[in-house]
């Protein structure tokens, strides 16, 4: 009997996850399958990384699998490029480096989760300590309401993580279409000093994506997902 690889055994757990009412059992789980996957597991080797290295865009992005459900991708950053502060609207997240080390600022809004955020308006928000990811570094998590925002800079790079999301971005939100992928930028903050995790309380403003931020698309080899997760 062949054994299922790691990739195949966390997309599993993923689908289990987020295909039902959300179980944080479940979520436990994956969140642990999650912290064991390295560059071997989906067969991220020197080359590629070196390939980033070498090739225009700030990021590369490899998808692996995608359904109604899930999400599951690596993006590769090449080394001082920062992912500028996007949203992931109604959705949750688990973010794991497997290779170099990046700096990750999350930020979580004061506003109601059914919120829709103008263009010229300000968004209350705060702004989570920065932390340091590395491959021996647990995986981050982000739910539709805490940590929902973030921006991305790697600081040893090239550096890749992997990363689920739930549900895709094209699955639609409440009605509304697909869930929009919105950028934003910091336009006043005030240091907070009574919270261990919380540094500043901020407001933020939607900007345009950035023009001089954009990928291009690597082409997975990894153990392949798609009989295995319809299983």
């Amino acid at each position: 009997m062949i054994m299922a690889s790691a990739i195949e055994v966390l997309a599993k757990q993923a689908m289990k996850t987020f295909s039902d009412r959300f179980c944080q059992k479940s979520f436990d789980k994956l969140w642990s399958l999650m912290n064991k996957i390295t560059t071997e597991d989906v067969k991220l080797d020197k080359n590629i990384l070196d390939y980033v290295s070498r090739q225009p865009a700030p990021m590369c992005v490899m998808d692996i699998f995608e359904n109604k459900d899930i999400t599951i991708a690596i993006f590769v950053l090449k080394h001082g490029v920062t992912m500028p502060m996007h949203d992931h609207p109604g959705m949750y997240g688990l973010l794991k480096v497997i290779s170099g080390a990046v700096e990750l600022n999350s930020y979580s809004l004061k506003t109601k989760s059914d919120h829709v955020i103008k263009s010229n308006e300000e968004i209350a928000a705060v702004r989570h300590r920065p932390i340091s990811l590395q491959s021996d570094s647990s995986a981050c998590i982000l739910t539709p309401s805490e940590k929902n925002l973030h921006e991305i800079t790697c600081v040893e790079g090239p550096a890749a993580f992997l990363d689920i999301l739930s549900p895709p971005y094209d699955v639609d939100e409440f009605g509304k279409g697909p869930r929009p992928c919105t950028f934003f930028k910091v336009v006043k903050s005030k240091l907070c000093t009574e919270s261990a995790d919380i540094v500043a309380e901020i407001q933020l403003s939607v900007i345009e994506s950035p023009p001089d931020f954009y990928s291009s698309t690597l082409k997975y080899i990894g153990p392949p997902l798609k009989d295995y997760c319809n299983k």
